[in-house]
């Protein structure tokens, strides 16, 4: 029978007994956010250093970031996926379950990934079907290449760190990503302050430094012989032992997907106010996503708490935690907006600043976008916890139609409307911003209050 450490079934007991729920939310959430808060920073030092560069090549490094998004969504559905099922058989004390669940996850992910790197001849091709602007297809394709091999190599470091979620391990992630940032700060500042390179140099230390986490966190799940260690012999393919994560992490794949599609459409929407307008834009979702990124952490570690919960048959835990993220949330929201009315100038200053010198017009600009954009966070705070019970009831087709509705119904028609019906210029992309995110944190509450009562009745009705 396959057994667990005493520290995971310590932690198990903790998360399913404990009175002191806030304090546990914190506990498990806050290492999380603070992870992504520096995976945040990984975002915004690609497009530091590539503003140090020049003004279109930040532009170019904003648009192919949305499209490595949309490949990274594989990944990203996968370990969702992975993370709940396994949370769930953890929360049951069904450990077999969570070998099997594990093992046949990292062997599926191999399999997707081989296909993927077949296909990086065509970058060119790929980058055209998307739409891609001639411009950004000719400085960006061997970028893109290599990205797409970092992003391959980050699909096993994603499912590594769900995992590490699931059982409680939230300090171990904190302490591997602090490496991988540094290890990403040196190379980058590197090759662009001291070789003076292009955003092929940016591609290539961002690539080290996933295979950096990929040696600390996922290699160590080949070793050892707990619920938590990957087995060839528990490993399979078949449809019974697939299946069930496959249509877990189809919706959650398309939601990832659609919404960097949707992006992407954004970006090449506010290209018609100039190509600087999209660097801009990137440059302003990357400083909210300070903000969000904490928002996001807690939300992952909301949905831990509450899959185990689920798992055990706790279901006013479950409620009760969601009533607790909720309002945490909220409070990070309205302290992360104070804090940028005082940061937005100094922040937008370093992103102006370029090997030539400040560039007025274009820091003006990110202002411009920024300050519509953040004051929609207000109210997106409550899309994080919403999220976090839909994926913890396994309700991942929820978590589908509240993105679906935040760019093709809040977003893409409003930007739409913008630039063939107002004069307003790039100020149209912020209020853009601002109304599907504050339009998402409300849909989002409704849709998961609505979820909370129906699954109460089902279960009302099973008993």
């Amino acid at each position: 029978m396959i057994k667990v450490s005493k520290r995971d079934e310590a932690f198990r007991n903790e998360v399913l007994t404990t009175t002191k729920q806030t304090k546990l939310i914190l506990k498990v959430c806050l290492p999380l956010a603070i992870f992504q808060l520096i995976t945040q920073f990984f975002n915004i030092l690609d497009t530091l250093m590539a503003s140090y560069i020049d003004a279109t090549a930040v532009s170019t490094v904003a648009y192919m970031v949305q499209l490595q998004h949309m490949i990274a969504a594989i990944g990203g559905g996968l370990s969702v996926a992975g993370s709940i099922r396994i949370a769930h058989h953890y929360g049951h004390g069904d450990y077999d379950k969570v070998k099997q669940e594990l093992s046949s996850l990292f062997l599926l992910t191999a399999v997707i990934s081989a296909l993927i790197i077949i296909s990086l001849p065509f970058t060119p091709f790929i980058l055209k079907l998307t739409g891609t602007p001639e411009g950004f297809t000719q400085s960006g394709s061997i970028y893109f290449m290599i990205v797409l091999v970092g992003v391959v190599i980050n699909f096993f470091n994603s499912i590594y760190l769900a995992i590490e979620k699931s059982r409680g391990n939230t300090k171990v992630i904190l302490k591997f990503n602090l490496i991988t940032i540094i290890v990403k700060l040196s190379l980058t500042a590197f090759f662009i302050y001291i070789l003076k390179g292009g955003i092929n140099h940016i591609a290539v230390a961002t690539l080290i430094s996933y295979l950096t986490l990929f040696i600390l966190g996922p290699v160590k799940l080949f070793k050892g012989d707990d619920a938590f260690s990957f087995s060839i012999k528990s490993a399979s393919l078949k449809w019974s032992s697939i299946g069930p994560v496959v249509k877990l992490a189809i919706p959650t794949m398309i939601e990832k997907m659609s919404f960097s599609f949707g992006k992407a459409l954004v970006n090449n929407m506010s290209a018609s106010y100039g190509e600087t307008t999209v660097g801009a834009a990137g440059i302003s979702n990357n400083m909210s996503g300070l903000l969000t990124g904490i928002q996001v952490g807690i939300q992952d570690g909301g949905t831990s708490l509450i899959s185990q919960n689920m798992g055990a048959g706790y279901f006013k835990r479950v409620v009760s935690i969601f009533i607790r993220l909720t309002t945490i949330e909220f409070i990070i929201g309205c302290i992360g907006n104070l804090l940028y009315i005082f940061m937005m100038y100094p922040i937008s200053y370093i992103f102006a600043y370029s090997n030539a010198g400040l560039d007025k017009e274009f820091q003006n600009l990110i202002i411009t976008i920024f300050q519509y954009e953040i004051l929609g966070c207000f109210l997106l705070s409550f899309c994080y916890a919403s999220i976090s019970v839909l994926l913890g009831l396994k309700k991942t087709k929820l978590v589908l139609l509240i993105n679906v509705f935040r760019i093709f119904v809040f977003r893409v028609p409003v930007i739409r409307f913008f630039t063939s019906y107002t004069n307003l210029g790039p100020k149209a992309v912020g209020y853009t911003m601002m109304i599907s995110n504050s339009l998402t944190g409300i849909f989002a509450l409704c849709v998961a209050i609505i979820a909370i009562i129906r699954t109460k009745k089902k279960l009302k009705d099973q008993a």
